[in-house]
């Protein structure tokens, strides 16, 4: 009987470590080509930041690199996994307007594809993350819902920045963006006619976020994430003046219009209140995200491969 149960032991052994599995979180299987992937995903990251992985100072880099990416797809499972507990879906619709956002951003779905090739990553990958993600987007405004700031730290805030906190020149501007030059023409001729910017932006506009803000971006500044020709026309219009040839940027073709155009200065606390507020919220935040996430590990069932060589040392 004992010699038997050995013999099962072994054999269970065997069944649980074989196979390329890295790590097992509450029974879901990380493989080595996950960890492949994410490994060599952050070292694209630190690459175009002008980090070398040459020599021995960057092969000791890349392990690091590598016991990261393994630590973020542990802690990725088990937000998916609490997510999927807590009743946490995403549609599809949300699933193909993200890709729609991805493919804008790439300069179009052929480049996307091309960049997904580069990184090793099918379609069929890439939605599986972006699901992932929104999911564990969900997952944390749960638990963060009932996190609160209160307005007299907000205020103390202000009184301990105050000096450093001066804005830059900034535009509030609005934005049409359309696929073709003769759309971008008809929405121009449509302005010269007297139409109102926003109710066009809101009928025409490919943005994405043009349902959320009317077609306005407010405080955007010359270090803003926008394209270097969105820039340049925001800053050259003036207040009330609308572009009157179109913009063509690897999203299509833009007509922007200046709403209001402010220089630098020091900021008051009314101008940088909500700003205050969202940082000191998003700390808070954090907080309780890393708390919650370490109740996730500690309750976590967490078990690595020690038969694969592919784990971090």
């Amino acid at each position: 009987m004992f010699i038997l149960i050995i013999a099962l032991g072994g054999i269970w052994l065997w069944w649980v470590y074989h196979g390329d599995w890295v790590v097992q979180v509450n029974g879901y299987k990380i493989y080595e080509d996950d960890l492949d992937l994410e490994a060599d995903r952050l070292q694209m990251i630190q690459e175009s930041l002008g980090m070398d992985f040459q020599g021995e100072q960057g092969k000791a880099l890349k392990e690091q690199l590598r016991q990261m990416a393994l630590d973020q797809l542990v802690d990725r499972a088990l937000m998916c996994q609490a997510a999927r507990n807590n009743g946490i879906s995403i549609d599809q619709a949300d699933i193909e307007n993200q890709l729609m956002v991805a493919q804008m951003q790439a300069g179009g779905a052929e480049n996307l594809q091309k960049f997904l090739q580069e990184q090793g990553m099918t379609e069929e990958k890439y939605r599986e993350l972006v699901e992932e993600y929104m999911m564990m987007e969900k997952l944390l405004d749960l638990v963060t819902k009932d996190v609160t700031v209160e307005e007299k730290d907000v205020r103390q805030n202000y009184q301990e920045l105050k000096e450093m906190l001066v804005l830059p020149e900034r535009v509030k501007v609005g934005h049409i963006l359309v696929n073709t030059e003769e759309e971008a023409r008809d929405v121009i001729t449509e302005l010269k006619e007297g139409a109102d910017f926003q109710e066009l932006a809101v009928q025409k506009s490919v943005d994405p976020s043009v349902a959320e803000n009317k077609g306005i971006y407010d405080n955007v500044t010359k270090d803003s994430s926008f394209v270097e020709e969105f820039k340049e026309e925001a800053f050259r219009l003036s207040p009330g003046e609308f572009s009157h040839e179109p913009v063509k940027t690897q999203f299509g073709y833009h007509v922007l219009m200046c709403f209001e155009k402010r220089d630098a200065s020091q900021a008051s606390y009314e101008e940088v209140k909500d700003w205050l507020q969202e940082e000191l919220l998003t700390e808070k935040k954090q907080e309780k995200v890393m708390d919650y996430m370490e109740s996730l590990r500690g309750a976590g069932r967490i078990m690595y491969n020690s038969k694969n060589s592919a784990i971090p040392v």
